[in-house]
């Protein structure tokens, strides 16, 4: 008879539950590697198995076959640390989160400047300290025209506010680095 304290005591015992829920888990992981880029993908530096795996089911068309696939590259996961992987994509997510905030923030700014606050002037100058401010101000007074216009033919195009928010993006990419 085998007694329970006979288990292989360097092997915790896991229920069946928390199995499934760990190769679910696996499985999204899989999923959320399946839609990073090949660039990206290459630089999780994944077992050739796996990359291969990723590779194929980029081909499958079958709802129910990439299902399956789904689950073989969850497997092919057992084996290896997820620790760097889940480190990976959550830098790419929290990326993808700041450069869209910045975004908004951005557009934010160029539609402030041309409501025509001089306020904001000074703002997008203390903000940007080395932006040319003769530029953006006829940038800003194009736009204001531009928007007047608009508003006067009943028309929606937006020239020069587009060229104002470049120039604002600009500016903050060197400032960025």
């Amino acid at each position: 008879m085998t007694d329970e304290n006979d288990v292989n005591e360097s092997e915790e015992w896991v229920s069946k539950s928390q199995r499934k829920r760990e190769m679910h888990h696996r499985q999204e992981i899989g999923e959320k590697i399946l839609a990073l880029r090949a660039s990206q993908q290459e630089q999780l530096n994944l077992p050739e198995e796996l990359m291969r795996a990723i590779e194929e089911a980029s081909r499958i068309k079958k709802n129910e076959a990439l299902r399956r696939h789904k689950q073989y590259i969850g497997k092919l996961m057992r084996d290896i640390d997820l620790a760097p992987i889940e480190e990976f994509l959550n830098r790419q997510e929290h990326s993808h989160q700041i450069n869209t905030r910045a975004f908004h923030d951005l557009e934010d700014l160029r539609e402030r400047l041309i409501l025509g606050d001089n306020k904001t002037i000074g703002e997008a100058i203390e903000k940007y300290p080395a932006i040319d401010r003769q530029k953006l101000r006829q940038l800003v007074r194009n736009a204001q025209k531009e928007r007047r216009v608009n508003e006067a033919q009943n028309t929606s195009d937006n020239k020069q506010g587009r060229a104002l928010f470049r120039f604002l993006r600009a500016e903050s990419e060197s400032l960025n680095g």
